[in-house]
């Protein structure tokens, strides 16, 4: 969660001014025509106790006009497909799946795309130079890439490097950049930590280059890992086991192939006294009542950010606008830029049993997945430091939290209640181990990347 700071609120209505002013250069107006995404505004409790001063979950979801493209009609992609062949990629079949997984990925592409394939083990090494897609290149890169054999460390850094420099050879020409990283153990060659991997994902970002990475195993590093993606808004996957790779590869090209969206990003503006508390999932920046979220990108399935606002006491049987929400983003297909505008209007009255009957079981739910991510997070933190019996607790009451949740809003209960079962589960192993184990913090760090990040699900 993100709490927003106050500011001055002079010096943002003279920057929100300006920046209005300047939007009618830079943005083309939307009409149901050319629009790629809708928006939809709500709240969890649209119906509000009145006389008092209230807290209301205000969702901003945007969601593809066209959730399934036709391989003709789609942004074509820039693709750089980057494997782990270090010594470990031996056991279990790994590099035998990953090469499968290689290939898979590849089957998605069509003659308006581009790829790449780089290795990586004591150095990093371009197998196939990104290039235009046909029957010939295919070819020739699967028999390439049959003939990789695995053998010493692991270069994880430099294999992102080349394969970045692979795509950014041909940055402007139209295709939409897109990495898919495979690791099966710790980098040991090269930069090394989480927040040198972070920094590289920043500056391919600014490229505008998604990250997608993938976990294989116990011995990889998950932190790594998901700070690379979360740098460019990437897709993260833990895959327990080898045979999964083929599945997580060709589930993230239909992600790569379904692109609606890019550069999405959302603007919350209070309105009439109230005012923004924090955001819950995503990073919230802004100053006084106007907060901004990124979503990145965004493919076939809907995308949110929830904002937690606090609403100034209103009379019964009013209504009352309590916020505008901008949408700016960028077509995939033709780069256009749109923007589109919507307001939460809320309703109030002196009938609880109105509130209740109104409110939202789904946004509820949502809100309660992104507080989760929360709480896993901190789990993960407090196990880290020897304080497993703190981590125990804090998410079996977190569990127990949510099974209020559930009888206040029952229409959100079947969304919570695994998580809420997952949690506790992880809260009874945390007690009777001591601590967190290797597997577990895996999967926590990355569920709670999922959560945030609303990932849709693949194989595990």
């Amino acid at each position: 969660m993100s709490r927003i700071s106050k500011g001055s609120i002079t010096t943002l209505k003279a920057a929100l001014l300006l920046a209005v002013f300047l939007s009618f250069e830079r943005f083309a107006p939307v009409s149901p025509a050319s629009a790629s995404l809708t928006l939809d505004v709500a709240a969890d409790t649209p119906v509000v106790e009145s006389g008092k001063t209230a807290r209301v979950i205000l969702r901003a979801l945007v969601r593809p006009v066209e959730s399934r493209p036709s391989p003709q009609s789609r942004a074509p992609l820039a693709i750089a497909i980057i494997l782990d062949k270090s010594g470990s990629m031996l056991n279990g079949a790994k590099m035998e799946n990953a090469k499968k997984g290689a290939l898979e990925a590849l089957e998605y592409l069509n003659a308006r795309d581009a790829a790449a394939v780089v290795v990586y083990d004591d150095e990093a090494r371009t197998l196939v130079p990104l290039e235009a897609w046909s029957r010939g290149t295919h070819a020739a890169a699967a028999d390439t890439i049959s003939k990789v054999r695995a053998s010493g460390s692991t270069a994880l850094y430099g294999g992102v490097k080349l394969g970045a420099e692979e795509i950014l050879r041909h940055e402007g020409k139209g295709r939409v950049p897109r990495i898919l990283l495979l690791s099966d153990g710790i980098a040991n060659v090269g930069p090394s930590s989480p927040a040198e991997l972070a920094e590289l994902g920043r500056r391919l970002a600014a490229h505008e280059i998604t990250i997608t990475t993938i976990g294989l195993g116990l011995d990889y590093n998950e932190d790594l890992m998901t700070a690379l993606a979360a740098e460019s808004g990437g897709n993260s996957y833990f895959a327990r086991n080898a045979s999964s790779l083929p599945e997580i590869f060709a589930h993230d090209m239909e992600d790569s192939s379904s692109l609606s969206a890019r550069n999405v990003a959302i603007t919350l503006t209070c309105l009439d006294g109230t005012i923004p508390v924090m955001t819950l999932g995503r990073r919230g920046e802004g100053q006084g009542r106007s907060v901004s979220v990124s979503i990145s990108n965004v493919y076939g399935n809907e995308k949110y950010a929830l904002f937690e606002l606090e609403i100034p006491p209103q009379a019964n049987g009013t209504s009352f606008d309590a916020a505008s929400v901008l949408l700016e983003y960028e077509d995939a297909i033709s780069g256009k830029k749109h923007r589109q505008e919507a307001r939460l209007k809320l309703r109030f009255t002196g009938n609880r049993d109105d509130v209740a009957k109104n409110r939202s079981g789904r946004i509820i739910a949502q809100a309660e997945l992104a507080r989760n991510a929360q709480i896993r997070e901190e789990a993960v933190r407090l196990a880290d430091e020897g304080r497993a019996s703190e981590a125990s607790s804090l998410l079996r009451s977190r569990a127990d939290e949510l099974k209020s949740v559930s009888q206040s809003a029952p229409e959100a209960a079947p969304m919570i209640a695994q998580d809420a079962y997952e949690l506790a589960e992880l809260a009874s192993d945390v007690e009777a181990d001591g601590k967190m184990s290797n597997e577990a913090r895996k999967e926590t760090v990355n569920k709670a990347y999922t959560q945030k990040n609303q990932q849709g699900d693949g194989v595990k």
